[in-house]
């Protein structure tokens, strides 16, 4: 009922009379925004009216200009004089004005609207700006990086700018390896966005993009009436053409539309982070309309029609919702409110009109304080409050130490031990005497500076007096932050909170002190209490009692202050990666390294992805070398005891855990988070490195080194699970070697050799042996010969390695292969993106060429047979993707089968998964199945698919065996044929058929979901029936031979072709769109004289959702189906057929016969609310339907249309994608209950 409210509230907040809830003082900052100028016109009076306003501005202020800024494909290396004018235009907005300035962001029509050139484009817009703008930083952010930016534009207003069109773009950017942006990858973004919104106090944030996330026009799917009449711009009418080419725009998209995924995953990225961070404004442009919506507690502002206006589809949250010419402007006050206008340009009256005016967020000085408005949560204390007037809690005396538990709550029965294991719940439930932190004298004096990062931990950022950094960890976790907000107050929460108990609460003192046996760089933790007194100043309230560690922060050196381990620099994982691209006198110590992840294996912590590592650099002349500083040990020694634990640690249920026991088990898991990391850093190590590493271990963590750790445990501790670990962790440390030998030989199977954005020297020796040796050696400057001792060198063993993939990046890379052999290893070359020179001079006996070359197609070469040329001209053909590789694997399932005609069943699977060099997903999949039923069904199928064997074509292969086909009864041909029910329990119409099939196909998917596919097929059947069935006494009966199928033993063979047109919003659950799907199946007898014959059907289905008072959704779907041949050559499986999952509800699967058939089913689903309870939210709703269909036999169609028709309703929990549904369906024949998951007609 809350969004039946929203305009209600949107005239709420218009209406707030500034006469009682007003701001005395003029606004402290103000911001204008504007977008979308690049069409073709820019009209003049609306220039005036903006600038007009901007001269009246009595206070600083800031026009942003959201993109789409000159020209509708961008800056031109030639530009003409009227887009330059246009620019300067915009840019003069602001001149003479000393209080205000200009910013601009780049919009998908500035990156060559979504063209080749984009990149080239948006960057000289950018330097055209900038000349005219020198000193500002006025085009934001730079060099088409995908931001975030920061710009202070007033003392209490954070401008964060986000080059959205980065992520949408289909043809270059600036990503790893070869950028000099600050942020290279979607997950640094989403890093470095959390961060500035963490690090933000007592400012306001204005969020800005060229492309919004909720938006009502459009480009969010929101099309008039008048685009599925009338697609084109020239006027011609396409009705049809315009409908499919609607719901393309609507639910596949083109890079600019929100249905595309790259900018779904824009939204998503931005919808999540603005949920964890309510409070803020994003603003953006694309859009030709003026919007505002309040979603998730911040705002989404569209101000995208200062030029031109376009059709806005009408929204009940929409606070405004106008497809008219105008901008915005906010309003910041320094009490912390926000106020939003909106203009429109009134060309019958004065030239510009305030339309829409509301206060976004209110000041904590707000008395009263406004109905249904936020307070502003950046700025939460009146500024103008008299200070040290709160009342203090006064501090309570400080025991040196207290008594605690670290997880009290963790206490468990019987039946929650069985099912999530026992784990470490007693260390957890256990209390311990603990220090009390004295902030006055510990490291000299600590002061809490801020709130640590971490999405389940606890934490918080101290300084001492010499500046060093430490942070405080809470031992406990929050892990229902990984959950979407409505999940983290139901079962699943629960759940997931009871899983923590698998991990020990003390594991960091155990590691910590194990570490300092060795020399690999680490933080060492202490546990402590955090006091309860003023020393914690704003955080005593939130952080006091706290139970946790407290240990070194290793950050970037302070002057006179040593780094972290004496280090001169200090990176997170991702600007360490960028270090290595940019130079390759930046390197990594790949034996501390190995070090480092051989003390994760030994003590089972599966958690190291790259957000838990930073590095430490030492300058070695013009070099730097770089340590690992392992973070975050709190998935160490985690035992996955339980029935449900034990079933998630499967390698096929959950990858990423793993057990910690005596003995090593699943190598894949437990390095699953680590495994695009040691691929990228570990592969100059040798095997006799990694044999030194494991001896190096041994020799420094001995019997007593292990004694001393677990005896770091509290003493409560030690007998409860000090001593399992200690026995366990003894036993480990014997076997170590052992496991790194296995872990090299899966490091080892595929390599990658990188190398940077500098010039490099590749020679590839192919030894007589079989094995390949590989050097990379800095290039000289004066030539193309190898300068100085190599960056890398290993020799690939053929018994040990399949292929290795040279990555040369950007820079003018020289690539040579030599060598003569009788076998040898698979050598890729990538040559990136410089102007390289690539030398096959190698020769391999064999029939398989062993070396693979991809590059520019206009590229130095010089190639041997052993060559493969895969040179291309797309953008792609050079691509290093650093988290490319996965490994193989196979997916077990099982399913449970009950309908009346088979009775109860079981079925059971498994999918073997083989991954390839540049396959999305996997290169080969192999699927085995087998289920079987009560009635004595029986099938085994066997299947294969081969992803992108042919260009961007699948190809594959299924075979059946069997008698558990979907053909189940048969009551005749003809629309007027009788059922019995008495007859029908008994089993009369019963029509079986047993046999196999093998089909072959290839098969295109496009538009995301829709797919074209052809192949042959061969089928061989015997019939399986009664001959007291019906169709046992029809064959026997005196009927004329044409009125009884085909029911003898088959043996065909044929083709089939399928399209399928999906362009709706999803699968399952569907809300809008179209489908259409043909499809065509002819066959051959082999046994019989007679001809060929066929069938040929398909459908056509639309979708449309409204909101009338209620969401609710009409489905129409229409189709048929014509055979071809010859009646009585035709199998009695291969007519056409309607009933039940036929599409004729109400009716038993394959009720009607004939050699044609029509149907029209029509569903209505209304959309009823959402629940939030303590075991899951769900939606729920009702559904209406009605089906009609008849079926021809030669040319008849007696009885003329049947009718079915039910109700039902459905519910679904957490997704729409996990509804489930429950109809009644009623004809004249029956009254039959179906439950599934989804919509039948969905599917």
């Amino acid at each position: 009922m809350r969004k039946i409210y929203r305009p209600l509230l949107a005239a709420l907040l218009a209406a707030v009379s500034p006469s009682i809830y007003g701001q005395s003082s003029a606004p402290a900052h103000s911001v204008f925004l504007l977008g979308n100028t690049a069409g073709k016109n820019l009209p003049e009076d609306h220039l005036r009216a903006l600038r007009q306003q901007l001269e009246q501005q009595q206070g600083s202020f800031t026009v942003v200009h959201l993109g789409d800024i000159a020209a509708n494909s961008g800056l031109k290396k030639e530009p003409d004089a009227a887009t330059t004018a246009r620019i300067d235009q915009l840019i003069a907005l602001v001149q003479g004005l000393p209080n205000g300035r200009i910013y601009f962001l780049p919009g998908d029509k500035d990156w060559d609207n979504s063209g080749p050139d984009g990149l080239k484009r948006v960057r000289r817009l950018e330097e055209y700006i900038e000349q005219r703008l020198p000193n500002q930083n006025a085009f934001i952010p730079t060099g088409g990086c995908p931001g975030p930016e920061i710009v202070d534009v007033a003392p209490n207003v954070r401008l964060v700018a986000l080059n959205t069109p980065w992520w949408t773009h289909p043809y270059d950017r600036p990503e790893a390896p070869d950028t000099e942006c600050k942020t290279m990858t979607k997950e640094e973004f989403r890093e470095q966005l959390q961060d500035v919104l963490d690090d933000t106090k007592g400012k306001n944030i204005l969020l800005v993009g060229h492309q919004p996330v909720v938006s009502n026009g459009v480009y969010g799917g929101r099309m008039p009436l008048s685009r599925h009449l009338f697609p084109l711009e020239n006027g011609v009418p396409l009705p049809i053409f315009g409908s499919l080419y609607a719901a393309y725009r609507q639910n596949v998209g083109s890079p600019r539309d929100l249905a595309n995924p790259g900018y779904q995953e824009l939204r998503r990225e931005m919808l999540n982070t603005l949920k964890e961070n309510p409070g803020a404004v994003y603003a953006a442009a694309h859009d030709y309309s003026l919007q505002l919506t309040y979603s998730k507690e911040s705002y989404h502002l569209v101000a995208g029609s200062f030029a031109e206006k376009e059709h806005v589809g009408a929204n009940g949250n929409a606070l405004y919702n106008k497809a008219e010419e105008g901008y915005s402007r906010l309003d910041y006050y320094a009490d912390g409110t926000v106020k939003s206008f909106f203009y429109a340009f009134d060309k019958t009256g004065s030239p510009v009109r305030e339309a829409f005016s509301a206060t976004l967020f209110q000041s904590a000085c707000t008395e009263p304080r406004l109905p249904n408005v936020p307070v502003n949560v950046y700025i939460p204390e009146c500024p103008t409050a008299p200070k040290g007037v709160a009342v203090s809690k006064p501090d309570a005396p400080v025991a040196p130490t207290v008594t605690v538990a670290a997880g009290p709550q963790y206490k468990a029965g019987p039946g929650k031990r069985f099912f999530l294991g026992p784990g470490y719940r007693t260390s957890w439930t256990q209390p311990v005497e603990v220090k009390t932190l004295d902030l006055a004298t510990e490291k000299g004096g600590l002061r809490i500076f801020g709130k640590g990062g971490g999405r389940q931990t606890t934490s918080v950022k101290l300084i001492a007096a010499d500046s060093s950094e430490y942070v405080f960890r809470s031992v406990d976790k929050d892990v229902t932050k990984i959950l979407p907000p409505e999940l983290r107050n139901s079962v699943a929460a629960d759940v997931l909170r009871d899983i923590t108990p698998t991990a020990h609460p003390y594991s960091a003192l155990v590691t910590g002190s194990l570490l300092d046996q060795t020399d690999i760089l680490h933080a060492r933790p202490r546990l402590f209490v955090l006091p309860d007194n003023n020393s914690l100043g704003p955080y005593r309230e939130k952080y006091a009692g706290l139970f946790g560690t407290l240990e070194d922060r290793p950050v970037d050196p302070k002057p006179n202050l040593p780094g972290f381990g004496g280090a001169d620099d200090v990176r997170r994982s991702f600007s360490f990666f960028r270090q290595l691209y940019k130079d390759h006198d930046n390197q990594i110590d790949a034996v501390a390294l190995g070090k480092a992840r051989a003390f994760d294996m030994l003590v089972a912590d599966f958690g190291k992805h790259e957000d838990n590592w930073k590095w430490a650099g030492y300058k070695q002349g013009k070099k730097t070398i770089y340590r690992p500083i392992p973070r975050d040990r709190d998935q160490s020694f985690t035992l996955w005891n339980g029935l449900l634990t034990y079933t998630a640690n499967r390698e096929w249920a959950v990858p990423s855990i793993e057990d910690f026991q005596a003995k090593f088990h699943d190598l894949e898991s437990l390095n699953w988070p680590a495994r695009h990391l040691d691929r990228f850093l570990l592969q100059s190590l040798t095997r006799e490195q990694w044999q030194e590493v494991g001896r190096y271990m041994q020799q420094k963590i001995t019997p007593a080194a292990i004694d001393q750790a677990t005896a770091a445990l509290p003493k409560e501790i030690q007998p409860i699970s000090g001593n399992d670990l200690n026995r366990k962790l003894k036993a480990r440390i014997q076997e170590l070697p052992k496991v790194l030998d296995e872990y090299y030989l899966m490091l080892a199977k595929r390599v990658d050799v990188v190398g940077s954005n500098k010039a490099e020297v590749f020679q590839v020796d192919r030894q007589p042996d079989g094995n390949v040796r590989v050097r990379m050696f800095d290039k000289a400057k004066d030539g193309d010969a190898p300068n100085g001792e190599p960056l890398f060198d290993r020799t690939f063993k053929h018994n040990e390695t399949s292929e290795v993939a040279l990555y040369g990046l950007d820079g003018k890379d020289i690539f040579t292969v030599t060598g003569t052999a009788p076998r040898s290893v698979l050598v890729r070359i990538i040559g990136g993106d410089g102007k390289d020179r690539i030398t096959d001079e190698s020769s391999v006996r064999g029939l398989r060429t062993k070396t693979k070359v991809y590059d520019l197609a206009d590229t130095e070469m010089k190639l041997s047979r052993e060559s493969d040329n895969h040179t291309s001209d797309k953008l792609e053909v050079n691509r290093y993707d650093r988290e490319a590789f996965e490994y193989d694997g196979y997916n077990p399932r099982a399913t449970i089968i009950y309908n009346r005609n088979d009775g109860f069943g079981a079925g059971a699977g498994v999918d073997i998964v083989r991954q390839g060099f540049r396959k999305p997903g996997y290169k080969n999949l192999y699927g085995f199945d087998v289920r079987g039923s009560s009635n004595g069904n029986f099938q085994v199928a066997l299947n294969t698919r081969h992803r992108h064997a042919i260009g961007k074509w699948d190809i594959g292969a299924r075979t059946e065996y069997g008698n558990f086909f979907p053909f189940y009864n048969f009551f005749g041909l003809g629309n007027n044929t009788t059922k019995d029910e008495t007859q029908f329990d008994n089993g009369f119409y019963t029509a079986r058929y047993k046999g196999y099939t093998l089909n072959a196909f290839t098969e295109h998917v496009f538009f995301n979901r829709s797919l074209f596919r052809i192949g042959p097929t061969y089928e061989q059947y015997t019939s399986n029936f009664s001959p007291t069935s019906y169709l046992g006494q029809l064959l026997t009966s005196p009927r004329p031979a044409e009125e009884k199928p085909n029911a003898n033993f088959q043996r065909l063979i044929g083709f089939n072709a399928l399209f399928d047109l999906d362009l709706r919003d999803r699968q399952r659950f569907a809300r809008r769109g179209i489908r259409i799907l043909a499809q065509h199946d002819t066959y051959h007898q082999l046994n019989r004289a007679k001809g060929n014959f066929g069938l040929t059907q398909g459908f056509a289905e639309y979708y449309g959702t409204a909101r009338l008072l209620l969401p609710m959704t009409l489905v129409v779907k229409g189709g048929g189906a014509r055979n071809y041949g010859n009646d009585d050559e035709i199998p009695f499986y291969k007519f056409a057929s309607l009933g039940l999952r036929e599409n004729l509800r109400g009716y038993y699967r394959n009720r009607f016969n004939g050699d044609a058939s029509l149907y029209l089913n029509t569903e209505l689903r209304i959309g009823l609310g959402r629940v939030q309870t303590s075991f899951l939210p769900f939606s729920y709703g009702v559904f209406g339907f009605f089906d009609r269909g008849r079926v021809y036999f030669k040319g008849n169609s007696p009885g003329g249309w049947h009718d079915g028709y039910g109700a039902g309703f459905f519910i679904s929990p957490v997704s729409d994608q996990f509804a489930l549904s429950v109809s009644y369906q009623k004809s004249p024949e029956n009254g039959l209950i179906q439950f599934g998951l989804g919509f039948r007609i969905d599917q």
